[in-house]
């Protein structure tokens, strides 16, 4: 799963506020997250859940890969 922060994909937190109804149905949409600024500086993103639960269950499968590799690199030199 490879997930991009496209950069037309970045507003501002009071415009969110305002239009939150809208960016919701986009970000569901296009399962792509929202970046959201403060005083002009990223400080948000907001994701569809099930984009984000599998981009996490992704994470805990490649750590357990990556200690599965250590553990038979270590074995390998014993």
């Amino acid at each position: 799963m490879h997930i991009k922060i496209n950069l037309e994909n970045i507003q501002t937190l009071t415009d969110f506020k305002r239009n939150a109804k809208d960016y919701v149905e986009q970000i569901k949409a296009t399962k792509s997250p929202l970046v959201l600024t403060v005083n002009g500086k990223a400080e948000i993103v907001v994701h569809e859940a099930q984009a984000f639960q599998q981009m996490i269950d992704e994470l805990q499968r490649l750590e357990e890969e990556l200690q599965k590799l250590k553990l038979e690199a270590l074995r390998s030199t014993n």
